[in-house]
């Protein structure tokens, strides 16, 4: 069985090096589709009875993640000097440093492996994310179920 999440953020990045105006600072409204697959769970008299996982619980995990570290940050390479060296400058931001160019398919994996390492540590070890679906725009998304990339 299979449950999705969906969470809404807002967030700058550049990509240093690309063609098009994408190099310069701008930024989107994500969405991503967070989905977990696993087994109902059928014990008697637990909270989650006839679930795959409580949605409250994923909203939960999916929040500190994402809504807690991104919402409203400007993610950001950490090879990208002329961006860290402004956020080393300038107080009042709220910079997302990572170590990977921050394109959808990028930003999509990084947030399946961050959400795979909390959902491993639940009680429930019949659940695993099935992928991650990221649209950068309202037609442009990138899906990442793991695969080895």
């Amino acid at each position: 069985m299979k449950i999705t999440k969906i969470i809404q953020w807002d967030m700058g990045h550049r990509i240093q090096n690309h063609r098009s105006i994408c190099r310069g600072l701008h930024g989107h409204r994500y969405k991503a589709e967070i989905c977990i697959e696993g087994s109902i769970i059928t014990e008697k008299g637990l909270s989650e009875e006839g679930m795959v996982m409580d949605f409250a619980d994923l909203k939960k995990i999916s929040n500190d993640l994402i809504l807690n570290k991104m919402d409203h940050g400007f993610m950001v390479h950490d090879e990208d000097a002329e961006m860290i060296n402004f956020f080393k400058n300038h107080s009042g931001h709220k910079p997302v440093i990572v170590p990977f160019v921050p394109t959808a398919e990028n930003v999509s994996k990084f947030i399946y492996e961050e959400l795979e390492k909390e959902i491993v540590k639940l009680e429930n070890k019949n659940i695993k994310i099935s992928y991650i679906k990221l649209w950068e725009t309202p037609t442009s998304f990138a899906k990442y179920n793991g695969e080895k990339i």
